[in-house]
């Protein structure tokens, strides 16, 4: 209901189809298929929990299909939205974007509704494949596990020399669910305000972006559940559980911030792109993730393009305090967990025609930690990208 009242409030201001109003449709699909080549489970995507390879072959985790709406109202007022829908959820469809957009003038743009989170380098057409080097972003820095937000922000662009830059604010809420069958379903609520810039200089383009959660609420079972266990453990024996820790471990209230670095440098023939994330909790008990990738392509032709990619989490545990039970502080060293993985990746793309293209992709990821199971899985994959 929710989504249909948002795609009624975006879509319902645009006049009858007899007055001057252009309308646009486009579309792209992503193919995907994969496998892991030894026993471990493979999940490409932190949200989408239900999308995991295993050893058989199977087209369903990442695989996907695109329809946006575009209606050009005024010459500056304009309404998007955008249906997806994936393998991974039943193809079942989602609406990720749906917002109004105003053009103040050449340079100031602002929209409101419902918006791409805007976390990444590549956050506004993560789901375009063809718009991709990779079959998809590497994994391991694409991190926060929700995929829009609803609320407001302003785009500005200016130049400084023969420098352009791109400075986006914004701020909303994130009321977003991991959905899943056989992974624990994720709930999250988070008011958020946010900053990024992106410089740009002939062959050059950084970002630089950074965001607060005001006030986030997570739950999940395990986490609701192990507050429930603290709670009983302090009341049942008052003043054995650290004040700080029952704080720390709260599912309302949390504070966390985002702040993340991107870099695509691209010298015709050969390009490099690198992005280093990170993700912390000053107050909580989860870890604060620092991941970090970088991709170098070479175009050997028109058609085809292969890469390697490097993958590194370096990340830190987040702060626990014990409560001398066993079960309740395993609870805390599994929420608190941190990832050490390291992977590579190599792969390429060949462009069949103007809007198709064929990927293929092995990567590699190992760990020194037991608890890392789903993080270091052998993958191979195959891909066909379109547009249309």
């Amino acid at each position: 209901m929710k989504k249909t009242l948002l795609m009624a409030a975006v879509l319902g201001i645009t006049p009858l189809a007899s007055q001057a109003v252009d309308y646009s449709v486009k579309g792209y699909a992503s193919f995907v298929a994969g496998m892991t080549t030894d026993k471990n489970e493979f999940r490409p995507n932190i949200k989408y929990g239900d999308g995991a390879y295993d050893e058989s072959f199977d087209f369903s985790p990442e695989s996907r299909i695109g329809l946006q709406l575009t209606a050009q109202i005024t010459d500056k007022l304009s309404a998007t939205a955008q249906v997806v829908s994936r393998g991974a959820l039943d193809w079942e469809p989602e609406l990720p974007w749906a917002y109004l957009a105003y053009e103040i003038n050449d340079n100031l743009q602002v929209k409101a509704g419902r918006l791409k989170a805007p976390y990444y380098m590549f956050s506004d057409y993560q789901d375009v494949g063809y718009a991709l080097p990779w079959i998809s972003p590497p994994r391991n820095a694409y991190i926060v596990p929700a995929d829009y937000l609803e609320g407001i922000n302003f785009i500005g662009n200016f130049s400084t020399g023969a420098i352009d830059h791109t400075i986006e604010i914004y701020g909303g809420t994130i009321d977003d669910t991991r959905n899943s069958n056989t992974k624990e379903e994720l709930d999250v609520n988070v008011d958020v305000v946010g900053v990024s810039w992106s410089p740009s200089y002939d062959w050059l383009t950084m970002r630089f972006t950074y965001n607060e959660a005001v006030t986030a609420e997570l739950h999940s079972p395990a986490l609701d559940a192990f507050n429930a266990g603290l709670a009983g453990f302090e009341a049942a024996f008052p003043g054995s559980v650290d004040p700080k820790m029952l704080r720390r471990a709260a599912s309302d209230d949390q504070k966390s911030s985002f702040s993340g670095i991107g870099l695509k440098a691209d010298f015709e023939k050969l390009f490099i792109i690198a992005e280093l994330n990170q993700l912390e909790w000053p107050v909580g008990i989860f870890a604060h993730q620092k991941r970090f990738y970088a991709t170098a392509g070479y175009r050997v032709s028109d058609k085809f393009t292969p890469y390697v990619t490097f993958m590194k989490n370096d990340d830190t545990p987040g702060g626990i305090i014990s409560t001398g039970d066993p079960a309740l502080d395993g609870g805390l060293t599994a929420l608190s967990a941190a990832s050490d993985t390291t992977g590579w990746a190599a792969g390429g793309r060949y462009d069949l025609m103007p809007n198709v293209a064929l990927k293929a992709e092995y990567q590699s990821q190992s760990s020194d930690l037991t608890y890392n199971a789903e993080d270091v899985a052998d993958t191979f994959r195959v891909a066909v990208d379109i547009l249309f």
